[in-house]
């Protein structure tokens, strides 16, 4: 009976172990988001179907671009998967919904990037939980959320500048005389 006891008792310390929360995904600074994007555009979605791709995503979404920022401006509707089997990732499309989207290639394909963390609603004209400079979340107007996104391109397109050091200057020295021809 001592040792049916000391069993529970064991079992019963053991389980706020088990269930802590294992650590999920990261949020990506908007940085490392603008970089790794391939494609960034605000769209509406069109459809958001169930799929099976791979075992890998559960959702196969058809989305709209109403104003692409960043990549391939001729695309008339963009496939992504999403409902990703990654531990905690909650990427999701829902019909209907206006949003911001940082997507990469998934073989013919997209997937957001850093899975629901690439992903931002626009309701009316605002941007629901975009990331500030100390990657806090806050509702900014789409402009600027634009305009920020376009300084980030721009600051990844210029290629570093190092300063060129100067030639060391030479005094100046009188011309050599011309020799005398005679």
């Amino acid at each position: 009976m001592n040792k049916l006891l000391i069993i529970m008792a064991l079992s019963l310390l053991a389980l706020p172990g088990f269930a802590q929360s294992r650590p999920c995904l990261r949020i990506m600074p908007v940085a490392d988001m603008v970089r790794n994007s391939i494609l960034i555009a605000r769209v509406k979605v069109h459809r958001a179907d169930k799929a099976n791709y791979r075992g890998l995503f559960s959702q196969i979404a058809t989305l709209n671009p109403v104003d692409v920022i960043e990549g391939d401006f001729t695309l008339k509707e963009i496939h992504v998967l999403a409902r990703s089997n990654v531990q905690c990732a909650e990427d999701n499309y829902t019909a209907g919904q206006e949003m911001l989207v940082f997507l990469e290639p998934e073989d013919s394909l997209f997937h957001t990037l850093n899975y629901q963390y690439g992903q931002f609603p626009i309701v009316g004209n605002v941007v629901k939980g975009w990331r500030d400079k100390e990657n806090q979340p806050l509702d900014k107007p789409y402009a600027e959320v634009r305009k920020e996104i376009e300084e980030y391109i721009n600051a990844a397109s210029k290629p570093p500048t190092e300063a060129i050091p100067a030639p060391p200057s030479q005094p100046n020295k009188p011309p050599l005389p011309l020799p005398r021809q005679n």
